[in-house]
């Protein structure tokens, strides 16, 4: 059902067939197709109304991090365009912040440590698939915001985990993990001589790079 109304097959308004009918159509009881029903509001795809039924939402104007995560699933790791410009305005704004507040307030060890986490992608490089390397890349950039001390900014990023991780997958594939770690390299450099204003300008070139390389792919 999930992939019916993200795919469009179930409009926003379309009325949904009751819980009897489709435990009947599909031969399981009625409370697992409540509970199911129960997660797709969660997932902000339904608007359960007592006593008229269940409807499509309009899921684009009142759906949530778990709307988002929900669309990068079904499409796997292709991300469309429109997500990617929505997680990546989002992580310029929060490790922007992140980067900027380090650069300021940062300790000899918290840039030892960011090197060792570097250091250590590095060493794994060649026994890890791009799914792995992925997270270790949205791990490497989510310590920036537990050092920055912007505890609400970490928790944003746990937030976007799972469509982060789709972007790093995209990310490393289209540029390559010596780039990728080269970059890593580069933004601990920034943050080392205090240059917060340089470690986000990187960020939004990469930002305005990516975006630029998505729409060449799309136009071919």
């Amino acid at each position: 059902m999930t992939k019916d109304i993200l795919g469009g097959k179930w409009k926003p308004g379309d009325r949904l067939p009751s819980e009897r009918e489709l435990a009947a159509e599909m031969g399981i009881e009625k409370t697992v197709v409540h509970s199911g029903f129960e997660q797709l509001a969660a997932m902000g795809l339904v608007e359960i109304k007592p006593k008229s039924g269940i409807y499509v939402a309009d899921y684009m104007k009142t759906g949530n991090i778990e709307t988002l995560n929900a669309i990068v699933h079904l499409n796997g790791d292709e991300l469309s365009r429109e997500v990617a410009v929505a997680i990546l305005d989002l992580r310029l704004a929060i490790e922007g912040m992140a980067f900027r507040d380090l650069a300021l307030s940062h300790s000899a060890e918290d840039i030892t440590h960011l090197r060792a986490m570097t250091a250590a992608i590095r060493a794994r490089a060649q026994h890890s698939g791009v799914e792995e390397l992925a997270e270790l890349f949205f791990r490497w950039h989510r310590e920036i915001c537990i050092l920055s001390g912007k505890s609400i900014l970490t928790l944003f990023m746990n937030t976007m985990h799972d469509v982060s991780i789709a972007f790093w997958v995209n990310y490393l594939r289209m540029y390559g993990l010596t780039f990728a770690l080269d970059r890593l390299e580069r933004f601990t450099a920034l943050l080392e001589a205090g240059d917060g204003e340089g470690a986000y300008q990187l960020l939004a070139t990469g930002v305005a790079d990516y975006l630029a390389r998505l729409e060449e792919k799309a136009e071919r």
